[in-house]
Formats: C-alpha cells, sequence, structure tokens
C-alpha cells in the first residue's frame, strides 16, 4: 500500500492467492483497500470481485475459503449474540467493509453463540415476530440444535423449532404479528 502511495503504478496481485509464485497479495484485497481506507481511485469495479474470485475457483478447481476476506461465502455471516445485537442495532458496529458495494448482503443465522437480538431478528427476517418471552423461550431451543447437530438451523428447522414452545406460548407466536 505504502508503495502505491509513493507512487508505484504497478503491484503485483493474486486472485485468491493464486498467482505465479507465494506471497503475493490478492488483487481483491490490494484494490479494495486502496480505494475504501486510501480513496484512490481505480478502473476496477469492487463488485466484480465475487464473480472473478468464483471463475478463477471454477477454472482451477480450488475452492474459495468461505471466511476468505472481501469474498469468502460466509464474510458477512453472523452469529455471535453480541455482535448481532450490534449490527441489528447499527450496521457500522461491526461493518468493515459494505457487503453492497459487492453485491452481497449481511446474514444472519442462529447458533450456539446466539442471543436474544439474533432470534428475534432471524425469526422476524422468516416473517414471525416474537415477543421477548417468546424470544427467551426459543433461544435456548435453537442453542441445543446447534450443539447438538454442529451446524446452523436452517429457516425450516428454526420454524419446527415452535412446536417445542410450551403450549401457553405457541398459540401466540404468529406470522407477521408482534405479540
Amino acid at each position: 500500500m505504502l508503495a502505491i502511495k509513493a507512487g508505484a503504478t504497478y503491484a503485483n496481485t493474486t486472485v485468491v492467492g493464486l498467482g505465479e509464485r507465494a506471497g503475493n497479495a490478492p488483487l481483491e484485497e490490494v484494490v479494495t483497500a486502496l480505494t475504501l481506507c486510501h480513496q484512490i481511485a481505480m478502473d476496477i469495479k469492487i463488485s466484480h470481485f465475487p464473480a472473478l474470485c468464483q471463475a478463477v475457483s471454477e477454472a482451477t478447481g480450488l475452492s474459495v475459503a468461505r471466511n476468505k476476506s472481501i469474498v469468502g461465502a460466509q464474510v458477512f455471516t453472523h452469529e455471535s449474540g453480541i455482535h448481532v445485537d450490534g449490527l441489528v442495532k447499527d450496521v457500522r458496529n461491526y461493518q468493515g467493509l459494505d457487503p453492497t458495494i459487492l453485491g452481497r448482503n449481511h446474514t444472519l443465522v442462529l447458533g450456539k453463540h446466539s442471543g436474544l437480538g439474533a432470534v428475534k431478528a432471524v425469526f422476524s427476517n422468516i416473517g414471525i415476530s416474537l415477543n421477548h418471552v417468546q424470544t427467551g423461550l426459543i433461544l435456548p431451543l435453537v442453542q441445543e440444535f446447534a450443539t447438538r447437530l454442529k451446524r446452523n438451523p436452517s429457516d425450516n428447522e428454526l420454524l419446527s423449532l415452535i412446536t417445542n414452545v410450551p403450549k401457553n406460548h405457541v398459540d401466540k407466536i404468529v406470522p407477521g404479528k408482534l405479540q
């Protein structure tokens, strides 16, 4: 970065770490940093990086790591309770990079590290508004599911968890209505 800021006109880069030799910086990281952090204008569209990296992955048969910065499939996926709560309140709390410039969005998932805010937000995203009591009843069911199966529940599995909520609370869970 310093060399570019000092006037260098070229940078040896790779795409998702694949290039002439090890150690060259990934193009998607260099361009994003120069554009967003250092306000250096370039004629490279950041929004094309996911497609470029996918094409390189398919051509080489090497997959892009799910947590690969900028282009990984789960880079904008959030589970941790305090993290999701802060993100739901204001995306700038945990957003070093706005996923929309890459044509992507934040994704919230529920798991063993989730909190009440995440449960409420994820169920809202699938059309069910929960009150505080309902959210508190569902949270341990989600955490137990994720711990037992070692994965995040799907939307359909989340909906089935409602059947495990005590009868005196389940009738109050109505799609699209805040209780």
